[in-house]
């Protein structure tokens, strides 16, 4: 049973959400932050840095030869990834980023025990298949386990409602807590904003973007049939491959086909020159945007993010073993995928994703509802606002190659 102090935050933070969204439900998703705001938010997050054990913000802008801005943020006693990458058009946005991207961590793995409650989802009344998609396997008695729950708000209905506490926390620890297995480990739908409706709209977009990689997956031939010309993807894309092939470097860009008729860009970097090259493995990078162009940048620049961060050789998951030296098959199977691609296909711009609302209708046109948001935390300090949204009906992307 929650205390009445816990029950006031968590009632709290479910009313701040529910009324952020409601209000901003038809405002545009994304406004350009001036650099003078810019500069006064990353000085209100420092101290925020300080009591989450943040330890340090790294420019890895020079470990690559491109002069992209990506900036890491080190949290050494985190219970998931112990760092966190950000990029942007300068340092400042980069850093923003880093430490955003640290933040979700720590309210996932943070979240207060007198939040949870132990129950079984016949006795909440969950109806019937709603998570089974999420489990890691057979688990026919699951609905009768008495498993931690933790209380969102529905969305789409306005109502409470109840969700596995194992699909919202990130307190990976080995060996996993005994109320752990049941359901898939993932950081899908983590969001930490300046506000709670830009909070929910980021958690939105990367949930539909990995539903939309679980398709891909699935789908047979989808490197042959779905790559994308450069050419149709936009200036700032050209812009950015022009500047890649000076520095011999070349992107692969797929679509990968969403119910919602959401944009999802799947994109790929490799190095192509001649010499011994600094990553042999491709870097890759996703995106759900607004619309084709917006998710083929974003996903562009995560792959080029995802370089630096593999050249700085922090990530304790990325190791030499992963990102090897050694030219083999499984390399020159990568390279070919690439550069010598055997088609592009038409790219399907559906219509752009203007507001939150209309974010909303596509899920549930798409039969991927309910929306479960779930407010883990906030700090008026520097007003961070951390969700993690769950469309439990939709694919999980959890494969490991």
């Amino acid at each position: 049973m929650l205390s009445s102090g816990e029950r006031l935050v968590e009632d709290e933070l479910l009313a701040d959400l529910a009324e952020d969204v409601a209000s901003n439900r038809v405002s545009p998703l994304y406004h350009e932050e001036k650099p003078t705001d810019l500069a006064a938010f990353l000085c209100r997050l420092r101290p925020i840095c300080r009591q989450v054990g943040v330890t340090r913000i790294a420019d890895l802008t020079g470990l690559d030869r491109l002069g992209l801005p990506v900036a890491q943020a080190i949290r050494p006693h985190a219970l998931s990834e112990v760092t966190a990458l950000g990029r942007g058009p300068s340092i400042k946005h980069a850093a923003v980023g880093a430490i955003m991207e640290a933040l979700e961590r720590h309210y996932a793995e943070t979240i207060p025990v007198d939040r949870i409650v132990h129950s079984s989802a016949d006795e909440l009344d969950v109806p019937e298949m709603l998570f089974d998609s999420q489990l890691t396997g057979p688990h026919p008695t699951w609905r009768q386990a008495q498993i931690p729950w933790i209380a969102g708000q529905d969305l789409m209905t306005g109502s409470r409602r109840m969700a596995p506490f194992e699909l919202v926390h990130t307190h990976y620890t080995e060996p996993p807590a005994d109320f752990d297995g049941l359901f898939l480990r993932t950081t899908t739908g983590l969001a930490c904003h300046s506000s709670w409706h830009q909070a929910v709209a980021h958690g939105l977009f990367e949930c539909v973007e990995r539903d939309a990689l679980a398709r891909a997956f699935a789908t047979h031939g989808f490197f042959d049939r779905q790559r994308l010309s450069p050419d149709s993807l936009g200036s700032s894309v050209a812009q950015l491959t022009g500047l890649l092939a000076k520095r011999n470097i070349t992107a692969g860009f797929w679509q990968a086909p969403s119910p919602t008729g959401i944009s999802v860009v799947w994109c790929q970097t490799i190095e192509c020159g001649a010499g011994h090259p600094i990553l042999a493995l491709p870097t890759e990078g996703y995106s759900a945007g607004p619309d084709l162009k917006v998710a083929a940048e974003t996903a562009l620049l995560e792959a080029l993010a995802t370089r630096a961060g593999a050249i700085s050789g922090a990530r304790d998951d990325q190791t030499a073993k992963h990102y090897h030296r050694r030219i083999d098959e499984i390399v020159s199977r990568a390279r070919a995928l690439i550069l010598d691609p055997v088609s592009s296909t038409q790219s399907v711009e559906g219509r752009p994703v203007s507001t939150l609302e209309d974010l909303l209708v596509r899920i549930a046109d798409a039969d991927l509802g309910p929306v479960i948001a779930i407010p883990l935390g906030s700090n008026s300090d520097a007003t961070v606002c951390c969700v993690r949204i769950l469309l439990p009906r939709s694919r999980p992307f959890s494969i490991v190659r």
